[in-house]
C-alpha cells in the first residue's frame, strides 16, 4: 500500500499512468483519455487489499496493469522487486504461475467447449506444472466445494455460482502467491455473492493467500480486506486500514460509496467479520 515501502513488497505499482487514444467525429480527429494518473500501490505478502471506486474510476485498468496484461504509459509494475510491465510474454512464465486472476463473469472467461476437468487442467499444462492431473482436478474441486462429478460437465451446465467456483479453482491450480479478483461477485445474485465471499475468506484464512479485490462495492471489500485504496478518476484519493476508512472517510467519493453499499451476510477477514455488511 502507499507509504509502506518499509515492508518488502510482493507486487507494486510505481507512479503508474495509463492513457488510451480515442477517435471521434467519424474518426477524423482523435483525443486521449487518461484512465490512471500516477498511481502508487504496494501489496505485501499475506495482505488482503481492496481497490474500490465507481465505474470508470480505473479499477480494471489497474488490475490489468498489475497482472502485466497491459503496459503502463508511464511508471512500472514490479513483482518481488523485478519489473514485469512491458516484458515479453516468454519472460513472464514464473510471474504467471504466481499471480493469477479471477474475472468478473465466468460465462465469458470459461471456454464453453471444454469440460470442467480440462478447464482446470489447462493452466497446469500451459505452465508445464508436473502433477497427477486427475488428482489435481479433484483437489481443486474439493477446495471450492464442488462435487467430483462436476469435472465431467460443461460450464453452461452449472449455475452462476458454480461457474465462479470453477473460475476460482482454475486460478488456484498453479498454487499462486497472489490472487487478483476483478469484481468477482458482481454478476451473481445476493445469496450466491455471500457464498463466494465466504469461499474467498476461507482461502485466505486457510492458505495465507495474498488477495487483491477490485470492486465498486465497499460492502464486499469490508469483509474481505484489511486494507483499502479508493480510486477516483484514475487516482488514489484515499488509502489505509479498512476499519479506519469505514469509520472516518476523508474523501467525498468514499462517503458516497459507503452510503450506497448493499447488505450481504458473510464471514469476513476484514474488520466487519461475522456481521451484516452495510
Amino acid at each position: 500500500m502507499t507509504g509502506a515501502d518499509e515492508e518488502p513488497s510482493l507486487l507494486a505499482a510505481r507512479d503508474v499512468s495509463k492513457t488510451y487514444g480515442e477517435s471521434w467525429r467519424g474518426r477524423s480527429q482523435s483525443r486521449e483519455r487518461q484512465a490512471l494518473a500516477g498511481v502508487d500501490l504496494t501489496v505485501t505478502r499475506g495482505e488482503t487489499l481492496g481497490i474500490v471506486g465507481e465505474s470508470g474510476a480505473g479499477k480494471s485498468t489497474l488490475a490489468r496493469l498489475l497482472l502485466a496484461l497491459d503496459v503502463p504509459t508511464r511508471g512500472s509494475v514490479r513483482y518481488r522487486g523485478r519489473i514485469v510491465s512491458g516484458r515479453p510474454e516468454r519472460e513472464l512464465r514464473d510471474f504467471r504461475r504466481h499471480v493469477q486472476i479471477v474475472f468478473q463473469d465466468p460465462s465469458s472467461s470459461l471456454d464453453p467447449r471444454m469440460k470442467v476437468h480440462d478447464l482446470l487442467a489447462e493452466p497446469l499444462r500451459a505452465l508445464a506444472i508436473e502433477v497427477d492431473e486427475g488428482e489435481a482436478v479433484r483437489r481443486l474441486l474439493d477446495r471450492v466445494e464442488l462435487p467430483e462429478s462436476a469435472a465431467n460437465r460443461y460450464a453452461h451446465q452449472l449455475s452462476g455460482g458454480q461457474r465462479q467456483r470453477v473460475a476460482i479453482a482454475r486460478s488456484l491450480g498453479p498454487s499462486p502467491e497472489v490472487l487478483v479478483a476483478d469484481e468477482p461477485v458482481s454478476a451473481l445474485d445476493v445469496s450466491v455473492r455471500a457464498q463466494i465471499v465466504n469461499l474467498l475468506t476461507d482461502l485466505v484464512l486457510d492458505t495465507g493467500l495474498t488477495l487483491v479485490i477490485v470492486s465498486h462495492d465497499l460492502a464486499v471489500v469490508r469483509h474481505l480486506c484489511r486494507r483499502v485504496a479508493v480510486l477516483y478518476r484514475g487516482a488514489v484519493v484515499e488509502a489505509g486500514e479498512t476499519e479506519e476508512i469505514f469509520a472516518a472517510p476523508r474523501h467525498d467519493h468514499t462517503r458516497e460509496l459507503l452510503a450506497a453499499a448493499p447488505r450481504i451476510r458473510a464471514r469476513g477477514v476484514g474488520p466487519a467479520s461475522e456481521t451484516v455488511v452495510g
